[in-house]
Formats: C-alpha cells, sequence, structure tokens
C-alpha cells in the first residue's frame, strides 16, 4: 500500500515554535538588557527565524531572506 501524499498533521516548525514560551523568552531578553537597541527585530523573531534557518537547512543570509519573502503570505 503506497503512503499517502496528502499532508496529514502540523508541520515540524509549528511544533517546536508552539513547545516555546514567547512570554517567558521576552522576559529574559529583556531583564538581561538585550532589547535595548531594538525597534521592531525583537529577540522572539529573531529566535524563530534562526530556527527556521536552522530546520531548513540554510547556509546564508541571502537564502534566509529569499525564503521568507517567498512564505510571506503562510507566515503571518
Amino acid at each position: 500500500m503506497p503512503k499517502s501524499s496528502h499532508f496529514n498533521g502540523q508541520p515540524l516548525y509549528g511544533q517546536v515554535i508552539k513547545l516555546l514560551d514567547k512570554s517567558k523568552i521576552l522576559q529574559f531578553s529583556r531583564e538581561y538588557g538585550e532589547e535595548r537597541y531594538t525597534k521592531r527585530f525583537n529577540c522572539w523573531i529573531h529566535l524563530v527565524v534562526m530556527l527556521y534557518a536552522v530546520i531548513m537547512r540554510f547556509d546564508s543570509l541571502r537564502e534566509i531572506t529569499a525564503s521568507l519573502l517567498a512564505e510571506t503570505r503562510k507566515l503571518s
């Protein structure tokens, strides 16, 4: 019996992100002064992008930005 090609379930990336507590991560970041110079790109967004890059096995910043621009509708 062949495997079903229909996607069933939640992607790995979504599962990993759900395990993380956004408020706790932002709290730690503010506690240690890591948010003092940020305006829009806080530590949570940075963590999410870096996890995406690792899971997708990107090697360069150009690959990350191209992929994020291509997937903008799915990520928002």
